[in-house]
């Protein structure tokens, strides 16, 4: 056994270290950036499609506003004919 192989050993062992490390850091910040885009993703759904009855979100707003004319439905109206 020389006297450097012992040291290349440890080298070795240490970067095994930094690469497993490096991968946990990985994993922890993927599980972050997925953790966070799930919660801006139901924020933005929320704010949305929200059926709140006090608070509907835009578009359910927008839908009923359309369901809404539809419903009056001026071409059948006869009683404002010429």
């Amino acid at each position: 056994m020389a006297l450097g192989s012992g040291n290349l050993r440890n080298l070795n062992s240490s970067q095994n270290g930094t690469r497993l490390g490096e991968r946990g850091q990985v994993v922890v910040e993927y599980v972050l950036l997925l953790i966070s885009s799930v919660i801006v993703a139901m924020l933005i759904t929320r704010f949305m499609v929200g059926r709140d009855p006090g608070n509907p979100g835009f578009v359910i707003s927008a839908w009923q506003a359309i369901v809404d004319e539809v419903g009056r439905d001026y071409a059948d109206d006869l009683s404002t004919a010429p």
